[in-house]
This record gives structure tokens, C-alpha cells and sequence, in this order.
């Protein structure tokens, strides 16, 4: 949250918070949460809530108008794990990020959504690719260190490129982090089921701290 708020802060000087909720996870109220939101009168909404919380508070939301009129940015709430509960109570013009898996036409995600299709007659989740692009990486750094052996993949890991569903990945490093991207879109309702249909790609060595903000997260002194 510390962060959420000192980017927004950047980008909107004058930026006010108004209210913040931070419920346990899976034991929301979501009834308390949406009520005491509403009583504050944002402009708009951060959340970051997922899984039967975030169905909770939707749905509680819906019912109380909680959404009318207001911007709701939404973390997470584009994957299809997250939408396919909510059925026809998914929120329609979230901006959220996501995996909008029907509108990617890149050669590597279409044969990767083919091939998944096939093998599970089912369409992917957010989750497959995360764990393809997992696997693949593994394989990567397995065939650049030419062992198994865990000292000789540290180094193989490092700077390390390979393949996935979203293109091309690199563990950076200097933080070990995966520049894996993410999609931002927002969502609608289609046929009784919510769903992100469209979305801009961000390659996550866009979005990642500067080596020198990393320096001084690890020297604060």
C-alpha cells in the first residue's frame, strides 16, 4: 500500500485517500467493507482483493450501488479464476489487470491456446501460462547450465532469456526478478459471464524498480 500510494502521489500530487479497508484474508464482511467505503464518498476505487473475498465484495457491492458512478481499478480481477465465479455478478468496466486469452494474436500465445484447447478441451487460465512459462524456464536454465546441479544453475539463472505464452522473458540480474508482463484491460459481462475481452500488454522490465532504487532498498543507509 506504501508503495500504491507514493506512485500515485507522483502521478497526482493532490491525491487524496480517503478510507482503507484491509479485511483478513477470506473471512471479509463484505456488507462492513462496502458500507464503510461508500460512507467515505471516493472518487474511485483500489482494490486488491481476490478469490471468495473479491466475489464477496462484488457481489455485496453490486447490491449496494457500492460502484455506480465511480472508476474501480481492480488488481487480478481480469483472470478468468477470478471472473468465471462471479458469473453474471462480475462488475462490467473494471480496469483490471487480466488475461484477456481470446484477443492475444501473437503467434506464440495462439499456438500455446491451441495446443492448451486441444490437450484440455478447455481454455486456459492465468495460472497455465504461469506455470508453462514456469517449466519453460526451468528447461532454459537447465540447458545453459548444462547440470542439474544447484551451483551451476544460481549462476545459469542470471540474465537468464526464454520462451513463453506472452513472449520473450528474462530473470534480471541484478534482482533475479522475471520481467513476465502483465495485461491491463477492463471487463464486461457476455452471455452471463464475466469476462476481460480485450488488453494492453506491459513488458514487466518496464514496470520493475530501477537498479538504483534496488540499491537503496538493500543500503537504505
Amino acid at each position: 500500500m506504501a508503495a500504491f500510494k507514493e506512485n500515485m502521489k507522483k502521478a497526482q500530487p493532490d491525491i487524496e485517500f480517503v478510507a482503507e479497508q484491509a479485511p483478513a484474508l477470506g473471512k471479509i464482511d463484505a456488507g462492513a467493507v462496502a458500507q464503510a467505503i461508500g460512507d467515505a464518498r471516493p472518487d474511485a476505487i483500489f482494490n486488491v482483493l481476490f478469490g471468495s473475498d473479491l466475489t464477496k465484495l462484488a457481489r455485496e457491492g453490486k447490491t449496494r450501488g457500492l460502484f455506480e458512478g465511480r472508476e474501480v481499478v481492480s488488481l487480478l480481477t481480469g483472470e478468468p479464476e477470478y471472473l468465471d465465479p462471479l458469473k453474471d455478478d462480475a462488475p462490467p468496466n473494471w480496469i483490471v489487470t487480466g488475461y484477456p486469452y481470446t484477443n492475444i494474436d501473437t503467434p506464440e500465445h495462439k499456438a500455446f491456446l491451441a495446443a492448451y484447447q486441444k490437450k484440455y478441451n478447455d481454455y486456459p487460465r492465468l495460472n497455465s501460462v504461469v506455470g508453462y512459462a514456469t517449466v519453460k524456464a526451468i528447461a532454459a536454465g537447465i540447458q545453459k547450465a548444462g547440470a542439474t546441479d544447484t551451483e551451476k544453475l544460481i549462476p545459469a539463472f542470471k540474465g537468464l532469456t526464454f520462451s513463453s505464452p506472452f513472449g520473450p522473458v528474462m530473470f534480471r540480474p541484478q534482482d533475479n526478478q522475471s520481467t513476465l508482463g502483465i495485461f491491463v484491460g477492463r471487463t464486461a459481462v457476455k452471455d452471463g459471464k464475466g469476462v476481460m475481452p480485450a488488453g494492453t500488454y506491459f513488458d514487466g522490465a518496464k514496470l520493475q524498480p530501477s537498479e538504483e532504487s534496488i540499491r537503496k532498498l538493500r543500503n537504505p543507509s
